[in-house]
């Protein structure tokens, strides 16, 4: 019976996390032509693109969003990071030895891949060609499917499951570097691994287990091996 690890994109496999915000915070400013503002995804309740922009128009405007403003900020994110990439390349980037450990799974008996991210499909793709990151062949489930993260994650097991011609997978872990994505994970009944510096400070709150980036290769694979015990 085969195992699935599932991965996150922003923060987890490419460098975007922090610009990610900003870019948002001028999309959105620039469609509801309201000046800039800060926002603080701690008081978001569906942290994606599609959730996080409904609730910003909410909050900015005191009504629900209109479909046509969620395409055009939609639209203007992935412009925005176009514009982004040209002025600054370098902006973009993988979380260190993320292909390699990418690389290292696809080699391993048993282990299939898969990714959950709350970004829109198009943002995801941009950002992981951007980074120089390949996922060909590897399922994908994007805030395009669902504006909550749990129906994301679940959406990108059904089609691994699909893809991967595989009725139910043992084990499915998943990696990423949000609090919500431990406790979407939790909620499923997924394990989690912690990578990056944004979830290290709830380690000892929520005891999960965590690394820096995928440089430690051997050591996240070790423990992988021992969650799918």
């Amino acid at each position: 019976m085969m195992n699935l690890i599932m991965f996150d994109i922003d923060g987890t496999l490419t460098h975007t996390f922090e610009h990610d915000l900003e870019i948002f915070e001028v999309s959105i400013a620039e469609v509801l032509k309201y000046p800039l503002f800060k926002m603080d995804l701690n008081e978001y309740i569906d942290k994606t693109s599609v959730g996080v922009t409904e609730e910003a128009i909410r909050k900015l405007k005191g009504r629900d969003p209109k479909t046509s403003e969620v395409l055009k900020v939609k639209n203007k994110v992935l412009k925005n990071l176009r514009k982004t990439y040209r002025e600054s390349s370098q902006t973009f980037s993988e979380v260190p030895g993320a292909s390699l450990f990418i690389n290292q799974l696809r080699q391993l008996e048993g282990v299939r891949i898969a990714i959950a991210t709350g970004c829109w499909h198009k943002e995801a793709l941009f950002k992981l060609k951007a980074s120089r990151l390949t996922i060909s062949g590897i399922p994908l489930a994007t805030s395009d499917d669902d504006r909550n993260r749990i129906r994301i994650m679940e959406i990108a097991a059904e089609r691994a499951r699909d893809f991967y011609e595989c009725s139910r997978f043992k084990h499915v872990v998943y990696i990423g570097d949000g609090l919500w994505d431990l406790h979407a994970s939790r909620d499923l009944g997924y394990s989690f691994i912690g990578i990056g510096s944004q979830i290290q400070p709830f380690i000892e709150k929520d005891d999960f287990v965590w690394f820096q980036d995928f440089r430690e290769s051997e050591a996240i694979l070790s423990t992988i091996t021992r969650l799918l015990m």
